[in-house]
């Protein structure tokens, strides 16, 4: 497995099966894309490889709202290579890539910087200056470069398309049934356990802080407020009950910096650096600036009363599954 930030050196290249896109949340039509891929590379004797693009294009352009992110860096990471990927290139989006044509993109990324040999885009899939060029155009260039095209057929639920769009769509809604549906699995977050200010152990409620979003980026996450969660990564095996906060703090900060704070009833101890996995449940309301610390500490008792409700336990008690 190798991630590279940008094209390889010439001397690391592999003939290689690619995949393009922004494969945000690694959904169920990103995941029939891929496992194309990785039988076609299998047949072929290609290595199955996956190019997207850090930042995402719309983070780059000041003047255009970033797209919410459904996926931390870490996550998509991890979702793909448990597709059976084993090499990605994230390529930084940049002023020459914004204005690059698509035949140029296609001579110098893909043939001599990644000697594609066989190459899987979605039908919607859309590339070069102003988004100029589509999937066939892709189709085209292939004949002159010699490499094949595979345009993945789109997935749908129900009647739309199973898209980012939607699984964003369902997320800002609290509605995880249908954003796991879409995704394959339950909505999780996971990241590097990082000190914070450490008012939540003031107020009676110490939290477990992960940063979703990198620092100095545009991005924000896709879901926002407080939620009933369960946390893997502290007890082996085990999923461990909590309720967690998701947002910019507007009570007590206004660095606009995101951060997911989970409190774990009833177990303390020390879990710096440790990597942990949020497995969303239910969302509990939005987020909100509160008068002060007497009002924001009652609010959360009232949270971590709710998020007992929803997760099934007594007050006062925990459980592990």
């Amino acid at each position: 497995m190798h991630v590279f930030r940008g094209l390889p050196d010439h001397r690391l290249r592999v003939p290689t099966a690619l995949a393009i896109g922004n494969f945000d949340g690694v959904h169920t039509g990103h995941q029939a894309l891929l496992e194309g891929l990785v039988s076609a590379a299998r047949d072929r004797g290609l290595v199955p490889s996956v190019l997207t693009f850090e930042p995402h294009p719309r983070e780059y352009f000041p003047h255009l709202d970033p797209v919410p992110r459904i996926s931390t860096l870490r996550d998509k990471v991890k979702r793909l290579l448990d597709c059976g990927i084993e090499r990605i290139y994230m390529l930084p989006f940049n002023e020459r890539i914004a204005r690059e044509g698509a035949e140029q993109f296609v001579e110098r990324v893909l043939v001599e910087g990644l000697d594609t040999r066989w190459v899987t885009v979605g039908e919607d899939f859309r590339f070069g200056s102003g988004r100029a060029a589509s999937a066939h155009d892709l189709e085209h260039f292939g004949k002159t470069y010699r490499f094949e095209t595979w345009i993945s057929p789109l997935l749908f639920h129900g009647e739309r398309k199973v898209s980012s769009t939607r699984v964003r769509e369902a997320l800002a809604a609290g509605d995880f049934y249908e954003a796991s549906v879409m995704l394959g699995h339950d909505y999780t977050m996971a990241g590097r356990v990082i000190h914070g200010q450490a008012l939540g152990r003031t107020l009676g409620f110490p939290t477990l802080n992960i940063a979703p979003i990198p620092p100095g980026s545009r991005a924000r996450p896709a879901l926002s407020g407080v939620f009933a969660v369960r946390v893997e990564g502290i007890v082996p095996g085990a999923a461990l009950p909590g309720v967690a906060s998701l947002g910019l703090r507007p009570t007590v900060s206004d660095s606009r910096r995101w951060l997911l704070e989970t409190y774990l009833f009833d177990w303390h101890g020390d879990a710096y650096n440790r990597t942990i996995c949020v497995r969303f449940v239910e969302r509990i309301r939005g987020e909100r600036k509160f008068s002060g610390l007497d009002e924001l500490k009652a609010a959360i008792r009232n949270d971590a009363a709710r998020a007992r409700q929803i997760l099934g336990l007594a007050p006062g008690t925990a459980e592990v599954l």
